[in-house]
């Protein structure tokens, strides 16, 4: 199994922030614009194959290539994936897990409380669930803004990044989530964002469970992502996925009680 993150995470997790990365990631995404574009083709033409039902078990030692490949390799094989979605390759995948000791039914409820993702993770701008509901439910369509993936690039660095169309695909409380997200802005080559965030919510224990994390992307700006900072979905999953552990915890021990 893969090794588990279980760190504490601190309080500035909790809040709203710009994105950690390193500062050769940070100037070449704001940098690169169309020279970037361009220089990326031979990286995007290293396309992963198409995404599948069944992982397979990570090889020992861990395989060389990019974190993308890297992550790809380690998917978990008890995620579930739509098939009809994403059948050629993409260009990005992540794959993240971490142990977080509270239940699953506390960690389900800030999941499904999608409005208010901005006030504990630093990587989800405004959520507006469509229907008027305030959780998540199968077939929710809702509208959020998302960081994790650049969207001011190129011909596009002057455009505030706009936010994402999505809907719930997978509904099993309190341990599967997933939602399929595209995004309002287009390039010349297609959309620059098309995304499945997958979430299996897995107990190991009355009070414990293990949280894993994995998300499949195409689009133009995945592509330029992938050749200039292939690690940047990666790290923002595992921010996300610290303070995920943060507020469950602090939750679990004050003894919060979870919404019915």
């Amino acid at each position: 199994m893969n090794a588990l993150m279980d760190k504490r995470v601190a309080t500035r997790y909790v809040h709203p922030r710009k994105m950690r990365v390193s500062d050769h990631c940070l100037r070449l995404l704001v940098a690169g614009g169309l020279v970037a574009m361009v220089a990326t083709v031979t990286r995007a033409a290293e396309q992963l194959p198409a995404v599948t039902v069944t992982g397979r078990v990570t090889p020992s030692p861990t395989p060389s290539g990019d974190t993308v490949s890297r992550d790809w390799v380690e998917r978990s094989p008890e995620m579930n994936w739509p098939t009809p979605m994403f059948n050629k390759a993409s260009e990005i995948f992540a794959h993240n897990q971490i142990l977080i000791n509270a239940s699953c039914e506390t960690v389900w409820d800030n999941l499904i409380h999608a409005e208010l993702w901005p006030q504990w993770s630093p990587y989800s701008g405004k959520v507006t669930i469509k229907d008027g509901s305030q959780v998540l439910q199968k077939n929710t369509r809702f509208a959020w803004l998302s960081t994790d993936l650049p969207q001011n690039f190129g011909m596009f660095a002057y455009i505030p990044p706009d936010r994402l169309d999505a809907q719930v695909v997978e509904f099993v409380p309190p341990n599967r989530l997933g939602w399929v997200s595209h995004a309002r802005q287009w390039g010349p080559h297609g959309v620059l964002v098309s995304s499945y965030h997958n979430w299996f919510v897995k107990p190991v224990g009355p009070k414990r469970c293990l949280v894993t994390f994995e998300e499949v992307a195409t689009g133009e700006a995945t592509r330029y992502t992938r050749g200039a900072c292939p690690e940047l979905v990666h790290l923002t999953h595992e921010h996300w996925l610290e303070a995920l552990k943060w507020i469950s915890e602090a939750q679990a021990r004050k003894g919060k009680p979870t919404s019915p």
